[in-house]
């Protein structure tokens, strides 16, 4: 061995050593302060290869510190911290032909943050190229416009698939609207209605303190009579309104459970990608805002018997990165015709562990561009009728391929409830053509603003009006809600 190539040997074997006694030991993953396991996170990553957590309150900034994913799609778990280099192994070392001195192959810091990004990508499943605030929608309230909606029904009540719907919605419809002693809305409240000598359906106030009850739905004929929290009898005539004050109190909104309701068969799939960034945008927008209100959420995606699956669905949770998470994972395939198992979905919505008290707002968005199938009216109705029942306000969400059918479905199912229709119209050019709702009058907005200004409304008990200013279009005319009576021709 010549002396050049000894004292390169030995100059290695040294290095190896000192490297060796600096080599990390493997510590747990940092469970933030006092072992709490949450953390913030951020609008996006700097690398743009999804959702990156921010560092954990408590833990001391490290420049240049990254924190990586759950460990696998399953797990949402505290973010480990990266550890440090590993020392170089033997096998790092390579010489020359001409003695040079020993080069370190390693892979890098580099490489391991590209599996990373790479894994994030996987598992975030949101496309990046896709800005939240593109999709545009209208809104109508069929409760300030009954005239409007009946009419629709009574049309509908020839089409043999909604019928059975659109004929039990023809009659009047009577406000009664709740307040307490103090005169504010009185949400969650328990409504009674007697007609002649039968009882009616029983119903509950939204935040704003109203309900709505429909001739040949909720009670029969006869002289109707309201009551509310147990409290005298009222008289009052069919397509009116009523006022009932009670001694209650009412409690301040203080919670929310929003519950996010997915139509995932493939005729969504010119859609389902901008609707999630959009949900997630609308759902991170909404935890910003009312940071002091207790907020979970949930969703629930669907397609149709015979597909991978019918329904699935993550339960309310408050943890915002494991809903974006779960959200993420969905995409659109299935289906067939045009039916989609809507029953199904809404039946699992209906059975979800909705907060009961009078302090919580319930809000289900129902995102679809299908109705139930014809055998599964019944049901579907039924399970709406539950949600009405629990307090949940139904926001039906269009997407382009509705038909008359759906919209019978999603209408009906916002009035029932106290919600509003919403769909998605031409404006934003994104997906397939958007079929014209049987609205005579209502604004377009971007339909991040429409759906935050629903979880504002159920939130602040009162209608919160879109701003004029941010209007993309308008269609005929309108007074807070209210269609302006339609002008005959001279």
């Amino acid at each position: 061995m010549t002396p050049t190539r000894l004292a390169l040997t030995t100059l290695a074997a040294l290095t190896l050593a000192a490297c060796a006694k600096r080599a990390p030991s493997t510590s747990a993953p940092y469970d933030g302060p006092s072992g709490d396991k949450s953390y913030s996170t951020a609008e996006s990553s700097a690398d743009g290869g999804g959702y990156a957590p921010a560092a954990p309150s408590g833990a001391s900034a490290v420049a240049g510190a990254d924190y990586s994913e759950a460990a696998d799609e399953g797990d949402w778990g505290a973010p480990e911290m990266e550890a440090s280099e590993p020392a170089p192994s033997e096998e790092a070392f390579a010489m020359t032909d001409s003695d040079s001195a020993p080069v370190a192959v390693s892979s890098g810091r580099a490489s391991r943050r590209a599996k990373r990004r790479a894994k994030r990508a996987k598992a975030s499943s949101y496309d990046q190229r896709i800005q939240a605030g593109t999709l545009t929608a209208g809104t109508f309230d069929d409760t300030l416009n009954w005239g409007t909606f009946s009419s629709f029904m009574a049309n509908m009540t020839q089409n043999p698939s909604v019928a059975v719907v659109a004929e039990r919605f023809t009659g009047p419809m009577t406000t009664i609207v709740v307040t307490d002693a103090a005169g504010r809305p009185l949400p969650a409240a328990s409504v009674e209605l007697r007609a002649g000598q039968r009882d009616g359906r029983p119903l509950v106030t939204g935040t704003d303190g109203r309900a709505f009850a429909i001739s040949g739905y909720d009670h029969g004929a006869g002289q109707l009579q309201v009551r509310a929290a147990g409290g005298a009898w009222t008289k009052v005539r069919p397509g009116s309104s009523v006022n009932l004050r009670t001694h209650a109190n009412a409690a301040p909104i203080r919670a929310l459970d929003v519950a996010l309701v997915i139509d995932a068969t493939g005729s969504m799939s010119d859609e389902l990608e901008y609707l999630k960034v959009e949900v997630r945008s609308i759902v991170k927008e909404i935890k910003q805002e009312f940071p002091n209100v207790d907020q979970r959420f949930s969703v629930v995606v669907y397609r149709d018997q015979g597909d991978d699956y019918v329904t699935q669905h993550f339960s309310f949770s408050p943890e915002l990165r494991q809903f974006e998470h779960w959200l993420g994972q969905q995409s659109a395939d299935g289906g067939g015709d045009y039916p989609e198992a809507m029953d199904a979905a809404l039946e699992i919505t209906a059975d979800l562990p909705w907060r009961t008290g009078a302090d919580t707002a319930r809000v289900a968005f129902l995102i679809a561009d299908a109705p139930p199938h014809d055998q599964s009216m019944a049901p579907t109705m039924t399970a709406v009728e539950d949600l009405r029942s629990a307090g949940v306000a139904i926001y039906p969400v269009a997407a382009s391929g509705v038909a008359s059918e759906a919209e019978v479905v999603m209408r009906t199912s916002a009035l029932m409830t106290g919600g509003q229709y919403l769909w998605l119209t031409d404006d934003s050019g994104v997906g397939n053509s958007h079929a014209e709702p049987h609205i005579p009058c209502y604004s377009v907005e971007a339909l991040r603003e429409a759906m935050t200004r629903m979880v504002l409304s159920e939130l602040a008990g009162k209608r919160v009006e879109a701003n004029p200013k941010r209007a993309v279009r308008n269609v005929g005319q309108s007074n807070a809600g209210v269609c302006a009576p339609l002008r005959m021709a001279r």
